[in-house]
């Protein structure tokens, strides 16, 4: 599935380095209907190393009712941004040796 650089969400790092060089294996999210993909970024809006939540949309989200606790909802998977792609984390694992 082709990479949407306007869907991804606003990591500023990301942003302004996209179409300069794109390398590397970027945490991601994406909604698995309307195929929106958003980068897991900081708190500090900086690229995240692992996948965090924090700045999803929240309808992606289930939480609870201090919001301590939150889980993606069913139609939205994890995954990497590789070479502008979307990876789900099965296809991501296959580009890893063995």
């Amino acid at each position: 599935m082709s990479f949407n650089s306007e869907a991804i969400s606003s990591c500023e790092q990301y942003k302004s380095r996209i179409n300069k060089r794109f390398m590397g294996i970027l945490p991601a999210f994406r909604h698995t209907s309307s195929g929106e993909t958003h980068l897991s970024c900081e708190k500090d809006g900086t690229l995240a190393a692992i996948h965090r939540v924090d700045f999803l949309p929240s309808e992606w989200l289930l939480c609870n009712i201090d919001n301590s606790e939150c889980k993606l909802k069913d139609s939205v998977e994890k995954g990497y941004v590789v070479m502008g792609y979307f990876l789900n984390q099965k296809d991501a694992a296959q580009l890893l040796p063995h």
